[in-house]
């Protein structure tokens, strides 16, 4: 599910760009989410992955230029669109690499196709997740993740390398995940359709071997889940 983010401190200017996102996906058929914020500082203290950004640039406190350093150093691939009234910050925008640049007042027809440019970009990269453990933080690329399992308060990230475990709850996960191949087959176990080889009443079994539990009341809807993959994939 796309994730996104509107950091304004001006009330009628963010609802607008709300609703101009809200209108967009509307037309669109996508899922997402819209998150606002009326300070960088507020952004900041979310910890919640965005895929885009929204930035005002002129804010108190902590201008869109500084809010964007900082988002930087954790979302080194995430998309940055500036919305300003000057022409002035185009060159400090190009210094955190943003996607692009939106002169107010915003003209919906130009809102929509960098919306549209920045979502067909994201779609190429490589996915990935952040598992934040108590002294590190880990890039997991989601091509590289076998299954997902929960672990009481922990959820362990089963990938083609190793096994990293961190504190999340495998629920948001889940929703994380709607839109990428992945399935909960159990209310323990997420597998990426992508390395499924086999199925039973009982088992999930991988192309490594290893086999997760399915639950009897996820069998029908995870065949559907499968086939529908395969299908997509060529297979």
């Amino acid at each position: 599910m796309m994730k996104i983010a509107i950091c304004e401190d001006d009330n009628i200017q963010r609802k607008g760009i709300l609703n101009m996102i809200d209108r967009y996906f509307g037309m669109n058929a996508k899922k997402y989410e819209v998150f606002e914020f009326i300070s960088g500082e507020k952004l900041l203290a979310c910890t919640r992955k965005f895929d885009i950004f929204f930035l005002d640039i002129q804010m108190d406190n902590i201008s869109g230029i500084d809010t964007a350093k900082q988002i930087r150093i954790t979302y080194e691939k995430a998309i940055i669109i500036f919305i300003t009234g000057f022409k002035d910050y185009v060159f400090d925008a190009f210094d955190v690499h943003a996607f692009h640049y939106i002169i107010k007042p915003i003209n919906e027809n130009k809102f929509n196709e960098i919306l549209h440019s920045a979502i067909r970009l994201l779609s190429k990269k490589d996915k990935l997740l952040i598992a934040k453990t108590s002294n590190s933080s880990y890039k997991v690329f989601l091509k590289d993740i076998l299954y997902l399992e929960s672990n009481q308060r922990k959820v362990k990230i089963h990938t083609t390398y190793g096994v990293i475990e961190y504190y999340y709850k495998i629920s948001d996960l889940e929703k994380e995940l709607l839109e990428d191949n992945f399935y909960r087959c159990h209310k323990s176990y997420i597998v990426n359709l992508k390395y499924v080889q086999s199925f039973d009443n009982t088992f999930v079994t991988l192309k490594n071997s290893e086999e997760v539990y399915i639950s009897k009341y996820k069998l029908t809807d995870f065949s559907k889940a499968f086939m529908y993959y395969l299908k997509n994939e060529g297979y």
